[in-house]
């Protein structure tokens, strides 16, 4: 599970910081400003909504269960769509996003009980913000985790895991309001711990599997404005802040698919403070060990065939 809201609201709060350490009100300054709060902000508030509330979504580890020696991929593709309109008279106009995204995660299970998994999550989005700015952006994130399946039945199971998480964000903006010029660079890099824990409660065609995750983050941002007013840089650390997530997957056995990402897109296009934000994502899940040998199957036992001696002629012997 990646959690990509903090260092933008993080990034936001550095951003308003630098401006405020220059002497007066440079007026493409402060457009520039408007433009980087409205995308730290405003166009990613169902982000920063999907951290602090339940959502149906996919949990943070490849597949709800595990048997010795099992190698699990699981595939996401996200696309994502935003539109709106800002409303701020030096920077107004129509917003529209658009952005895309796919992570790999793998899984494998060197002891009955325990496994590592390791991914990537990368997105990039673009678009128009306003009538006078354009911007691009990408996310990269890395988690690492060893889980423990304490509990494996064939009615529920459990798994704990526990790892670290290394996210990297670049955003550029430029701005040109037919007299003046300026672009904003944003970096930032972000790392900390992450643990938590996913149940499966499996019935004959559905298996529901509840999650709960905890991260703590921390690094650094540096933020570059460049403008025909002048030149200003900053850098910035981001204190360590935690964010909590807590969803549930659905899977429909029959046709070995995840509601979760049907569920997500009804949830989640909708209309968020002005902002119309439409997410969808699929995902798909492999199994990676031949024929699934880390189920243990004893071998058959074959019944066990008797030879049959030919009778002997007993009455040539006797004449004989």
């Amino acid at each position: 599970m990646e959690g990509f809201s903090t260092p933008l609201i993080e990034h936001n709060s550095a951003a308003k910081t630098a401006l405020q350490q220059q002497n007066g009100g440079y007026t493409m300054k402060r457009i520039c400003f408007i433009i980087i709060r409205l995308i730290l902000t405003c166009s990613f508030t169902e982000t920063y909504a999907q951290q602090t509330s339940f959502q149906v979504t996919l949990p943070p580890i490849p597949w709800y269960e595990f048997n010795k020696g099992q190698k699990d991929l699981k595939v996401n593709g996200t696309f994502l769509y935003l539109s709106g309109e800002v409303k701020d008279p030096e920077a107004g106009g129509d917003v529209e996003v658009y952005g895309a995204g796919g992570s790999a995660f793998y899984r494998y299970a060197f002891r009955e009980k325990f496994a590592f998994d390791f991914g990537g999550f990368l997105l990039g989005a673009g678009g128009d913000v306003g009538d006078i700015a354009t911007m691009n952006m990408a996310i990269l994130s890395l988690p690492v985790d060893i889980e423990f399946q304490p509990i494996k039945t064939d009615r529920y199971a459990i798994i704990l895991f526990a790892g670290f998480n290394f996210t990297w964000l670049s955003l550029g903006v430029d701005v040109d309001d037919g007299t003046e010029k300026a672009s904003i660079d944003i970096w930032s890099s972000m790392r900390g711990p992450q643990g938590g824990i996913q149940a499966a409660i499996k019935f004959p065609d559905f298996i529901f599997t509840p999650f709960f995750m905890i991260t703590n983050l921390s690094g650094e941002a540096e933020i570059d404005i460049e403008s025909s007013e002048g030149k200003m840089s900053v850098s910035s650390g981001i204190p360590a802040t935690t964010a909590y997530y807590y969803g549930i997957d659905i899977i429909y056995k029959p046709w070995d698919i995840t509601l979760s990402s049907v569920l997500q897109q009804a949830m989640s296009s909708g209309d968020n403070q002005g902002y119309k934000t439409y997410v969808f994502t699929i995902s798909y899940h492999f199994r990676l060990d031949d024929n699934e040998s880390s189920i243990e199957i004893p071998p058959e036992k074959k019944p066990a065939v008797k030879s049959r001696k030919k009778p002997m002629n007993t009455n040539r012997q006797l004449q004989q």
